[in-house]
């Protein structure tokens, strides 16, 4: 699959834009890999709810659903309902009822997609404007990108320490 958020180099970009493309990119490379390689019968199981891989993966990528916007979603769950034909709650949905892994990579893919149309469309000057959707971000679009990507690398963070107490194969740091 080609990497929806990968490196871009068309003139038309903004500089900031491809910056943004090329962190959150490798991040989703990431996570890619991870959601790849995690076993099936691990994917939706675990000691501990909250660090069921399922979960985590859903969690981050409707992260980065919600925050590429211009105005906040009225519901975050409820931004699945366009791809999965229902509200998925990362944290109260049945782990039996989470999205499989080809699913999450597929929703992964759509939101890189959506992500990169909605950069594509911002100037440089956009990206720094003030921006008052999610205030608790920072300041600016660009405050608010680079807290996307610091909440996907902590939850890659949280899933990497869940793989390794599992004693399974963790997604590697990408560039």
């Amino acid at each position: 699959m080609a990497d929806p958020l990968g490196n871009v180099s068309d003139p038309q970009h903004s500089a900031l834009g491809d910056g943004i493309h090329r962190q959150l990119g490798a991040t989703w490379k990431q996570w890619r890999k991870a959601i790849e390689q995690i076993p099936p019968d691990h994917w939706r199981t675990g000691d501990i709810d909250y660090l069921i891989p399922a979960r985590h993966a859903l969690h981050v990528i409707n992260t980065v659903h919600g925050y590429c916007r211009h105005e906040q979603a009225e519901s975050w769950n409820g931004l699945t309902d366009e791809f999965f034909g229902r509200s998925l709650d990362w944290e109260g949905t049945a782990a039996d009822e989470l999205p499989d892994q080809t699913q999450c990579l597929a929703y992964l893919e759509h939101v890189g997609d959506l992500t990169r149309a909605w950069l594509d469309g911002l100037s440089d000057e956009e990206i720094l404007s003030p921006q008052e959707a999610f205030p608790w971000t920072g300041p600016n679009l660009l405050s608010r990108m680079i807290y996307v990507i610091r909440h996907s690398q902590d939850h890659s963070g949280q899933l990497n320490a869940e793989l390794r107490r599992r004693d399974l194969p963790r997604s590697a740091w990408e560039t």
